[in-house]
């Protein structure tokens, strides 16, 4: 499998199956700004709640092709071998399929992913131990906790004033090979100190910490 991360804001994700499996699916789906689909003749309560809320589009009925013929990424999530197979098999070549009960089926994997502000670290067995997966996830999510949030922030932010400054090539690839010192990490003050290096003096009072 070729690991990549993909930009679905405002693009056509169908979800096939409205049980708790499809609805576990769609939070990550509605996070990156998909435009969601739930098709199954009934829907758990969390599917239930995010209809009312406008959050997605339900279609209360058996799949038909003309459901998921238009969309970008189609998450299969049936209780059905026949349906699944079936949703598979009708997809255009250039449709990102996910087949949650058979990763033989489909074309992409979904994997184990922490996430931390910016930082996303994903996680995949291709296949073989989903629960593995999910063990390394968690493991990294305690090494990676939420102070990674803000640290992110501060490393975009330094990312932007040195790539849009007046310095040379040289003097850009050490700034930031700096910015990712550990002192940086633990130290809102240090970081303040370091993007003011960065700017004018008379524009360090506008520095945003994140």
């Amino acid at each position: 499998m070729y690991p990549i991360t993909l930009n679905i804001e405002k693009r056509k994700c169908v979800i096939i199956g409205g049980g708790k499996i499809g609805f576990f699916k769609a939070g990550p789906l509605l996070e990156a700004g998909a435009d969601v689909t739930v098709v199954s003749p009934e829907i758990c309560t969390g599917f239930q709640l995010l209809e009312k809320e406008g959050k997605i589009r339900v279609l209360l009925k058996e799949v038909e092709e003309t459901d998921y013929k238009d969309a970008f990424l189609i998450i299969v999530a049936t209780n059905s071998t026949e349906v699944n197979e079936r949703v598979y098999e009708n997809a255009s070549e250039s449709q990102l399929v996910n087949v949650i009960s058979n990763h033989v089926l489909g074309n992409f994997h979904i994997p184990a992913t922490v996430n931390r502000g910016m930082l996303s670290i994903s996680v995949s067995t291709n296949g073989a131990s989903p629960t593995l997966a999910k063990k390394i996830r968690n493991d990294l999510g305690k090494v990676y906790d939420e102070s990674y949030e803000e640290y992110l922030e501060f490393l975009f932010e330094a990312r932007m004033i040195i790539k849009n400054g007046s310095f040379s090539k040289e003097e850009k690839s050490k700034l930031l090979k700096d910015s990712i010192e550990d002192i940086y990490k633990y130290s809102l003050k240090e970081r303040y100190r370091f993007l003011a290096r960065l700017l004018p003096v008379e524009a360090e009072e506008n520095i945003s910490l994140g």
